[in-house]
């Protein structure tokens, strides 16, 4: 018959961690494993039962029978989202799309689930593949499901707490958009417009539009946002990766960026721009391999060439006394391309 360790049974609530024996007391054995349904600690080579009357610490289980199918076996659900309308609700299985589990399934959310909220967690559904797709944080995806409520709520909600309308497929999508590039900028991972319209479909002048009324009518939300004070050396970064540079001039380029954007006639301009214009001066006054041209920066930044050459044209007279150590007495500074003067 096999024995009990009685010194080692648990006699007060399992923590979260149990306090599981590295080796049988009996033979030395470490192969110890954890039988669930009988609840004990049993060593596989002598079958010494080391612990019994264990509380199973994991979450509770849908399926009572090993005869059951289902890869999700928890009952419990996950915490009930504050940006919804409705409680916490049970959730139904779904197996395998079809069957009575299905059937309960759409009349529980017909049921239990506004329309609203349907259509929030569709939005919010969106907002999460759009973030994993071109590997945004949580923390930005979090923002913009915020941001999209607070908008959505001030577009439809009326005083009596009904809603006014629905809102048209192509009218959120032009939302998320810009919600995305206004969450972006508030974390400090600023994108531009050109980079946010290839990301979500929506025209650049739709997304401009939108993001001015967002800015106008959420304004609580958008406070901390809205500030052009990213950082430099995220969008230097994104820029000379993409042009396969090393990160020597990763850190000149922004040095140079830091210094140039309160310059008179740079302060105030978009921080993409004076990035992009900074690592075209460091890419021409370094070595061969690492010249790039304007054209070959402006397809790496998305920004014109124009808007380029016109923030250059600002920080070209000032370059004698900001340029980073290493670069200030290079040889290649009288190639740099002179600004033509304006008549």
């Amino acid at each position: 018959m096999a024995k009990i360790n009685s010194s080692v049974l648990p006699s007060l609530a399992p923590e979260l961690e149990r306090d599981t024996p590295e080796e049988c007391p009996e033979c030395g054995s470490p192969d110890i494993v954890e039988d669930w349904k009988e609840g004990q600690n049993v060593c596989r080579r002598c079958g010494l039962v080391i612990q019994e009357k264990l509380v199973d610490l994991g979450c509770e289980w849908r399926t009572f029978t090993n005869d059951e199918p289902g890869a999700d076996p928890n009952r419990a659900s996950g915490p009930a989202n504050p940006l919804l309308e409705s409680g916490a609700n049970t959730s139904i299985s779904m197996e395998g799309g079809r069957g009575i589990g299905s059937s309960l399934n759409r009349a529980q959310n017909m049921h239990t689930i506004s329309a609203s909220d349907r259509y929030l967690l569709d939005v919010f559904t969106e907002i999460s593949k759009l973030c994993e797709r071109n590997s945004i944080p949580h923390k930005v995806q979090e923002r913009c499901n915020e941001m999209f409520k607070q908008y959505y709520d001030v577009l439809t909600l009326k005083d009596d707490g009904t809603r006014v309308r629905s809102l048209r497929e192509e009218e959120t999508k032009q939302i998320i958009a810009g919600v995305l590039l206004l969450s972006l900028r508030g974390e400090n991972m600023a994108r531009t417009f050109i980079e946010i319209s290839l990301m979500t479909g929506v025209p650049k002048r739709d997304l401009g539009r939108v993001v001015k009324l967002i800015d106008k009518r959420v304004k609580s939300t958008i406070a901390t946002s809205a500030s052009t004070d990213t950082s430099m050396e995220d969008g230097v970064l994104r820029c000379c990766s993409a042009l396969g540079l090393p990160r020597k001039v990763v850190n000149a380029a922004t040095e140079l960026a830091n210094k140039a954007r309160d310059l008179d006639g740079v302060y105030g301009r978009t921080l993409v721009p004076i990035a992009s214009a900074c690592i075209f001066i460091i890419c021409q006054l370094g070595p061969q391999e690492e010249r790039k041209t304007a054209k070959q920066v402006s397809d790496a930044a998305l920004v014109a060439e124009v808007t380029i050459r016109a923030a250059y044209n600002k920080i070209y007279p000032h370059l004698k006394g900001i340029l980073p150590s290493g670069y200030e007495n290079s040889e290649r500074f009288k190639d740099l391309p002179v600004p033509q003067t304006e008549s």
